[in-house]
């Protein structure tokens, strides 16, 4: 098959494994829309908060390896030496989650599947931000700030293990998308507003409330 062929593929499916929304699919397994509790995210945070542990961890578990996803992929097509296009099927597959073409082009923060990229990428930057985003957690309590953290902390721990330019931009790029996805995340810490880990969680409305689920 011609290498040009090969990299549209790597791309598409890229695109097409980042684009599932697991925290949906929980959700409706479980008989509840993620999408009308909480914060409306589809991500493991909202879904932890909303159907507990027991799914929010396997959504955590499944973000986190489709972003690992990817660079996979394009590594299996297209080898080991294509950097540009294994860091743009990084960034193909961050994509995919935040505009899901399942979900009308919307979608999660990239916080898990952007971990899945970093760890696809470069392991030691991926540890490295997990590791702060684990000490933010520790000493606030709230998964946004130490998601913010993490995205902050991520150009500058690139920087420190020297990856390779292409994964380095990718890797910011993410970063800052998801820096700016979690900007209303921000306005409530700042409100004093932003729900804590461990906090029960509140629809978003009564009305909306899905059967099943009640209003804490």
């Amino acid at each position: 098959m011609p290498l040009q062929i090969m990299t549209i593929l790597a791309f598409i499916l890229s695109y097409l494994a980042g684009a599932i929304p697991f925290g949906v699919l929980a959700g409706k397994l479980c008989g509840v829309d993620v999408r009308s509790i909480g914060s409306g995210n589809i991500g493991a945070t909202n879904v932890y908060r909303a159907l507990g542990p027991k799914v929010g961890i396997p959504v955590f578990i499944l973000d986190v390896l489709k972003g690992v996803a990817g660079p996979l992929i394009a590594r299996a097509l297209l080898g080991e030496k294509a950097y540009v296009e294994i860091a743009l099927c990084g960034l193909l597959v961050a994509v995919g989650h935040v505009f899901s073409v399942f979900l009308k082009f919307k979608g999660g923060k990239a916080i898990a599947t952007g971990l899945g990229v970093f760890g696809a990428l470069s392991f030691p930057v991926a540890v490295a931000c997990l590791a702060l985003w684990g000490l933010v957690l520790l000493i606030t309590r709230m998964v946004s700030a130490a998601s913010v953290a993490a995205c902050l902390a991520a150009p500058f721990a690139c920087w420190f293990f020297q990856v390779p330019a292409p994964y380095f931009a990718v890797m910011a790029l993410i970063a800052v998308v998801a820096f700016l996805k979690h900007i209303p995340n921000l306005k409530r810490i700042a409100a004093g507003t932003e729900p804590k880990l461990g906090e029960r969680k509140i629809a978003k409305t009564e009305s909306e409330t899905p059967t099943g689920v009640t209003a804490k």
